[in-house]
């Protein structure tokens, strides 16, 4: 049984990982905002930190766009101020040295770790030997990590699936390899490569890792309720469970782990909190385009909601966006909240 396992009865999740040393310890909860290509940007990210999302973690970023010195990507390392938890950016490089040279550009950001992608499965980023095809050679993970690891300050962590297919399940191998390259804790989703987000996460497979590991293990995959983020973590024995597609469909997630719900979810308040982040952070374009995506998520499941989707992208502006919202969700609050269900698809083209 880990530490926050044993601690469950006595303290509660948040006091056990405070006992634990290393970054880990600094982690407000054990229930974490999963990164999400294209989603876990400046805003999104400050919304989650106030709806108390245990740590948060930036969208995947290229190591080479850094060296570029891409105003795009820069832009994707922002950090909001006072950030109620740590914060990590999410690297993702050809070669152990561009991300050493990216690390430099992520210190000025006040981020408080490196997090390297071992996951994604886009063919145009496992291609390169980026993402998920740095788990083919566990030998070579060692050393690529290791080399990292020297060359930085900041404290390093991994993100990665079960392995590059079925026949291919390297995951304990490469979590080993984390290990000896001294990364401070492995998030596992528990989906191959070849499954990119089809099928089940593996979580029996999550609990065999941790059970083997020498390090922190964090489980990721199919995480659709607060119920569900508490009894994987109390039944697989993991240090901390991420939430990815289940955060956007249900902001409140994290709150409803930290049994601080409000008695109601106010989606306009909300909206209102998330449109006043992207008027600080982008342009007239990109906050309609954001705010029209943000708005289709959380009306999933209620009725009228296809209507509203289609009605969403049809708005021209922000004030638009807002008065469409406004008049659905003052009908949706009428109805009970619907439930995430396991065999509902969303968002399945792959997101983190």
């Amino acid at each position: 049984m880990n530490l926050l396992q044993s601690s469950h009865h006595l303290d509660g999740p948040k006091d056990a990982l405070a006992t634990q040393k290393g970054l880990i310890g600094r982690a407000r909860s054990p229930f974490w905002l999963a990164p999400m290509a294209g989603i876990t940007d400046i805003c999104f990210r400050q919304l989650m930190d106030e709806m108390q999302a245990g740590v948060l973690i930036s969208e995947l970023v290229s190591a080479k766009g850094l060296f570029f010195n891409s105003e795009k990507t820069r832009k994707m390392m922002r950090i909001h101020k006072n950030p109620g938890t740590i914060v990590g950016i999410q690297l993702f490089g050809e070669s152990a040295e561009d991300i050493v040279n990216a690390v430099k550009v992520v210190e000025e950001t006040g981020a408080d770790f490196v997090d390297i992608n071992m996951g994604c499965p886009v063919k145009k980023v496992t291609k390169k030997g980026c993402g998920a095809a740095l788990m083919r050679d566990p030998a070579y993970l060692e050393t690529f990590l290791k080399t990292i690891k020297k060359g930085i300050c900041l404290p390093l962590t991994v993100k990665m699936r079960t392995g590059w297919d079925e026949n291919e399940l390297t995951i304990h191998e490469c979590v080993e390899a984390a290990y000896q390259a001294g990364c401070e804790w492995v998030a596992i989703h528990g989906r191959s490569r070849a499954q990119g987000y089809e099928g089940k996460a593996d979580w029996r497979l999550i609990s065999e890792v941790k059970y083997r590991a020498k390090l922190p293990i964090i489980g990721n995959g199919d995480i659709r309720s607060a119920v569900q983020a508490k009894k994987r973590l109390q039944e697989t024995g993991v240090d901390a469970v991420m939430i990815g597609r289940g955060a956007l469909r249900n902001p409140w997630i994290f709150k409803e782990c930290a049994d601080d719900m409000p008695s109601q979810r106010l989606s306009i308040e909300l909206l209102n909190r998330y449109l006043n982040g992207l008027r600080e952070n982008y342009d007239l374009r990109s906050m309609l385009m954001l705010l029209r995506k943000f708005s289709s998520w959380l009306a999933f499941g209620y009725p009228g909601a296809t209507k509203f989707r289609k009605n969403m992208f049809e708005c021209l502006t922000t004030s638009e966006v807002m008065q469409q919202a406004e008049i659905f969700f003052s009908q949706a609050n009428k109805h009970p909240v619907p439930v995430f269900e396991d065999s509902e698809e969303f968002m399945m083209g792959g997101h983190g």
